[in-house]
């Protein structure tokens, strides 16, 4: 499970901004709109892996970048499907990451409800069900971190260089994101 000292830490952020009326109804529609900004993402992630094998490019940073768009632009969604909308715009991306935590593991541990029902039939045992669906969601929320960190350094770091490796991961990673999240919206 993630430390507690994260999980308190994103709890207190998202409390604060609530306070604040930073967390508002998403716009009608946005459900949609986010998914379908996701998939788009996700095609432009893969054909720019394709084009790296057929033309030779280095686009691995890029691969990076659109893989991370499209596990944001889910998350932005599963918040609107659960009523909610983040109106800032500095630090729009680490708030998503904290959101997801507070409304999905913390407020009503949806993420982890859905986990359990998708494998009840699979899992005989409750205590293996508790076990498999606590690491699902956490595997869940770390992609999604992991992605906003690396993202960050392959954009913005000097000296920093995306290695193809690590663009097949983001990749890879983002398409089993936006796969649960269209399950759970859907």
């Amino acid at each position: 499970m993630l430390e507690d000292k994260k999980l308190k830490e994103s709890s207190a952020i998202i409390k604060k901004i609530i306070t604040e009326g930073g967390i508002i109804k998403p716009t009608m529609g946005s459900i949609e709109f986010f998914m379908e900004k996701s998939r788009q993402s996700i095609a432009v992630a893969s054909r720019l892996m394709e084009l790296e094998s057929e033309e030779g490019l280095t686009a691995d940073m890029w691969i990076i970048n659109a893989s991370y768009y499209s596990m944001f632009f889910a998350a932005i969604s599963l918040l609107a499907k659960s009523g909610r909308a983040i109106k800032k715009e500095v630090g729009i991306h680490k708030l998503t990451y904290h959101a997801l935590i507070h409304y999905f593991l913390i407020e009503d541990n949806k993420l982890e409800k859905y986990f359990i029902e998708g494998y009840k039939e699979a899992v005989q045992e409750a205590e293996e069900l508790l076990q498999l669906s606590e690491r699902k969601t956490e595997e869940f929320i770390r992609a999604f971190d992991n992605e906003t960190s690396k993202r960050k350094m392959f954009t913005y770091d000097l000296g920093k260089t995306a290695e193809k490796i690590k663009a097949e991961t983001s990749l890879l990673r983002a398409k089993k994101f936006v796969n649960e999240v269209e399950k759970i919206i859907s």
